[in-house]
Formats: structure tokens, sequence, C-alpha cells
């Protein structure tokens, strides 16, 4: 799994470069932001990667509490993987979770008693990756600025 995510973090940040956003790998920031962009209009946008492989995996849990509190500049960089195929970024708002759609963003929320067990879930399945799709990179730059 290590492998995978180091293969993903080189990924996004070479697609966030080609998308022409400066990329600062977050070295002391919040934990689970593992980058920092900056937009050519100067807003700054903190990205927290996760990593599906599609053999295995058909979903990710977010933990609400290394996740912290969505907000307009945080988002989840999402890294699709599958068998002789390209990997696919997705950005999604953090805010989208905070507003499930119990279809493919699903909300755990397990009260105030065992919050640090909460989380935040993303399927991934054939029927859902028409919506997905409306998160791919292209779709969403325009959204950072």
């Amino acid at each position: 799994m290590q492998t995978l995510r180091k293969y993903a973090q080189h990924f996004t940040k070479l697609e966030l470069m080609k998308a022409r956003l400066e990329v600062f790998q977050n070295e002391s920031g919040p934990e689970g932001v593992d980058f920092i962009i900056k937009t050519s209009a100067g807003n700054y946008h903190e990205l927290y990667l996760q990593t599906v492989n599609l053999e295995k995996d058909r979903s990710v849990k977010i933990s609400k509490s290394v996740l912290g509190e969505p907000k307009d500049n945080l988002w989840i960089a999402l890294v699709l993987f599958m068998k002789e195929m390209e990997p696919v970024l997705y950005l999604i708002p953090s805010n989208q979770l905070a507003k499930p759609d119990d279809y493919i963003f699903i909300d755990n929320d397990l009260g105030e008693q065992f919050n640090h067990l909460s989380s935040y879930d993303i399927k991934i399945f054939v029927k859902g990756m028409e919506k997905l799709s409306e998160y791919a990179l292209d779709n969403m730059i325009s959204k950072l600025e």
C-alpha cells in the first residue's frame, strides 16, 4: 500500500503541475493535508490524498478526526488505480462530504461519544462513475480559482 501511495503522490503532483498550479508538499501543516496548491489568482487550497486500488477496493474511508471540519479550501484528491489503465485524479470539495448524497458520498456519523470513529465514505462503482466524473481534475480546475 505504501508504494501505491507514493506513486499517487507523484502522479497527483505532476497532474496539478500540468494544470499550471503551484504545488507544495505539506511538511508541517495540519495532519491529513498532503499538498497545498496555489492558483494563478493567488488562492491557496489544501489537498488530502486518498487512493483506491479498484482491483481490491470499492470505497475509501476518510476519518473525520483526521480530515477536520470541511471548508471551502479543503479538497479530497482521490486517485483511482485499475490494472492496465492510467490512474485518474478527482478533486472533491470537502464541503461535498458534509452534504452526503447517500449514493457516492456517505456520512458515517457515530455521534459525539464515538466521534473518533466517525468517517466519510466515498463509494466507487460502475453506476456511480458518471456522477464521480463530475469531479475529474479537468472539471474542477476552474473551481479552484
